[in-house]
């Protein structure tokens, strides 16, 4: 990180903060890793990869959430 400054942390707090919510029931939290992978991969952190190859194709068609700044 540069300066210390680590983009999609907020992405990654918020997939926890609904794990803890809900007891660890990852199913329940589907979204959240998917927004915390798009940011990494927007950002060239993670080599691009078709979310149905993450196993996450069933959230594609999904209205988008209003994008969050981290």
């Amino acid at each position: 990180t540069v300066c210390g400054f680590k983009p999609c942390v907020g992405f990654k707090e918020k997939f926890m903060k609904c794990l803890c919510d809900n007891k660890f029931e990852n199913a329940l939290c589907r979204n959240e890793p998917k927004d915390y992978l798009e940011c990494r991969m927007d950002r060239q952190l993670t080599e691009r990869e078709p979310l149905e190859k993450l196993r996450l194709e069933d959230l594609i068609n999904r209205k988008p959430k209003a994008k969050t700044k981290f």
